[in-house]
């Protein structure tokens, strides 16, 4: 009798195991959303991938990206932050098509401010491996006014004198030879000595962590940087525009504040704080400034949240800190530790965030890739935040499922753990995308939480990504994600469903309810698993007082929320439309009764009498 149960039990557990699950690993859709149980659901492509770019797209003087970190747009500029090449790339976007303005790896700086750029004993005008960039518009006058005058005659580097071993014919023809083989973009020889001079991060030697040129990210050998011309000499097109270039100048320990021209007006260096170890070394990785031109910056090796600086430098705290959640029996066993294994156990320390952006209202979005899947699972783990002036995180999260990626951390063959996100983009109806490292794909969620769709995949095919470093917004309809490890930019324009989708979404969000279920009922013919528009049309069936129509609607995707909403006023509803019937049938429950009885005891009087 055991051995048949036991059989039984494990033929079960086979059949069990066979059953596919509808999770969204690599081998599934391209685009796709969870539905209310948790399951993977295939649908139309919100974005399109219109082309990829690479370095050399942009001209031979650009040559190719090396471990490019992050991108920035304003109006129709967009940078690209060339890391291990110690530059920054300047392109104009118009009606699609990209033009180089000009590389940025150095900057000009005047007499009397040449000290802020000192480092040792040398003033460095070159960046050495910079990880963002942040412009901002403002014209002349609003710049004097709050920084005043800061231009005066250029400071110039002195030329350091070098004593060159004479050369043969010979070894000039070999070094002829050379040049016509490198890649373009390469700088001659005189160039490439001023930049050594200058004290540029392209040198040899410099810039790497002592890991020469392997990216330690990727793992991967890459091609020696790009050396390229100064700034004067590969500018393409002077559009004077009145902006403000602030450059995480990363591994030189600054934060560069400069005008269009690139003329220093301000540095941001290490800060001075008790919190802060007396070796600690500033490292500037993402940051972004406010209208009152407050920094707040991601630096590495930071927990206690985003560091927080006033616009003349000064080091005022942190903000954002997120917070440490220890378990009860974590707690108990530390009571009961000795000192010595309280020394040897792991640190409960906040996590710490890897990016920075800022929405059209002045709110911080930062990122964490560092969460661990336990942690997303019971919801302690929040991998995208909403931070308000204060640091709270004020992120709504209405979805059936927390914005944290694939929900399914182990859906894959190939790629387990948790979705890491490593960069967010807002847009102005408050949906917002979060860009994930682990398996290369885009969440875009609305301003509720919900997951509006995903879409992406590791790889080295068209809308594939290896190591994505930033994701940024062209206009409200087309997006780019850089990749660190392929040295590419990724242009997606939206479709017609993603319009629809963002269409719809925009009009709920400024109160045209109607309007916006006119558009959901047209989502719905391109995808009639989208949950999320029948919660629209039945949001505006509630609005019309169409209250069983609207339970119709929340009940096929299990909004028990709205349902019961729904539900109490088509409750009421029915009472009042039958108000009258409702009472003269208790007037008759009442009344009936009494008259019975009356007559009963009436005719009992007229016999008896």
């Amino acid at each position: 009798m055991k051995k048949r149960i036991a059989t039984i039990l494990l033929l079960i557990c086979l059949v069990m195991t066979s059953i596919p699950t509808a999770y969204a690993g690599e081998d599934d859709w391209y685009t796709y959303t969870y539905n209310f149980w948790g399951d993977a659901v295939a649908s139309p492509d919100a974005y399109s991938v219109e082309r990829v770019l690479y370095g050399r797209s942009f001209g031979d003087e650009v040559g190719v990206f090396l471990s490019p970190e992050s991108l920035f747009v304003i109006d129709d500029i967009m940078f690209v932050v060339d890391t291990k090449n110690n530059r920054i790339v300047e392109l104009q976007w118009t009606e699609g098509e990209f033009e180089l303005i000009r590389i940025i790896n150095k900057v000009h700086v005047s007499v009397d401010k040449k000290d802020e750029l000192l480092i040792g004993d040398e003033v460095v005008v070159t960046m050495l491996q910079p990880g963002d960039v942040f412009v901002r518009a403002i014209d002349k006058e609003t710049r004097e006014k709050v920084y005043g005058k800061y231009l005066g005659p250029e400071y110039i580097p002195p030329k350091k004198e070098t004593t060159e071993p004479a050369t043969t014919d010979e070894d000039a023809s070999e070094g002829d030879t050379e040049d016509a083989d490198s890649s373009a973009g390469t700088s001659d020889s005189e160039d490439a000595d001023d930049a050594s001079d200058d004290g540029d991060g392209a040198t040899d030697g410099e810039g790497d962590d002592g890991d020469g040129a392997t990216d330690g990210d990727d793992g991967e050998d890459t091609p020696a940087p790009v050396q390229v011309k100064d700034v004067e000499n590969v500018i393409k097109k002077d559009l004077n525009r009145d902006y403000d270039i602030f450059i995480a100048d990363t591994k030189n320990h600054r934060i560069i504040h400069c005008d269009y021209e690139l003329n220093v007006i301000d540095v941001l260096d290490n800060p001075k704080d008790e919190t802060l170890a007396e070796n600690y070394e500033f490292l500037p990785s993402k940051f972004v400034v406010d209208e009152a031109f407050r920094y707040y910056v991601q630096a590495t090796n930071i927990n206690a949240g985003l560091m927080e600086f006033t616009k003349d430098g000064t080091f005022t705290g942190y903000i954002g800190a997120s917070p440490v959640t220890v378990s009860f029996i974590q707690r108990i066993w530390r009571k009961i530790q000795t000192k010595a294994q309280r020394a040897r156990t792991k640190q409960y320390v906040p996590t710490e965030y890897n990016n920075v952006s800022m929405d059209s209202n002045g709110f911080l979005y930062v990122t964490t890739g560092s969460l661990t899947d336990a942690e997303i699972a019971v919801g302690n783990g929040k991998p995208v935040r909403k931070l308000n002036s204060m640091g709270t995180d004020i992120l709504i999260r209405n979805g059936n499922f927390y914005p944290i990626g694939d929900i399914h951390p182990g859906n894959s063959k190939s790629i387990s753990g948790a979705s890491a996100f490593v960069d967010v983009v807002t847009f102005e109806n408050e949906t917002y995308a979060c860009l994930d490292k682990t398996r290369g794909k885009i969440f875009v969620y609305d301003f509720q939480g919900n997951l509006l769709y995903a879409f992406g995949k590791p790889g080295m095919n068209e809308g594939c990504f290896q190591n994505p470093s930033a994701l940024v917004k062209l206009n409200e309809e087309t997006i780019a994600v850089l990749d660190r490890f392929c040295g590419t930019i990724t242009i997606f324009v939206m479709s017609d469903y993603g319009k629809l989708v963002n269409e719809a979404l925009s009009l709920y969000r400024v109160g045209l309810y109607d309007e916006s279920a006119d558009i959901w009922r047209e989502v719905l013919k391109y995808n009639g698993n989208c949950e999320l528009a029948y919660v629209g049309i039945g949001r505006s069936l509630l609005r019309q007082g169409e209250y069983k129509k609207a339970m119709d609607n929340f009940e096929i995707v299990r909004d028990s929320r709205n349902y019961s909403k729904a539900y109490k006023y088509y409750r009421e509803q029915v009472v009042e439309e039958n108000i009258v019937w409702f009472i003269v049938i208790l007037a008759a429950l009442i009344i009936v009764p009494k008259l019975i009885r009356k007559i009963i005891r009436v005719r009992k009087e007229i016999r008896e009498a």
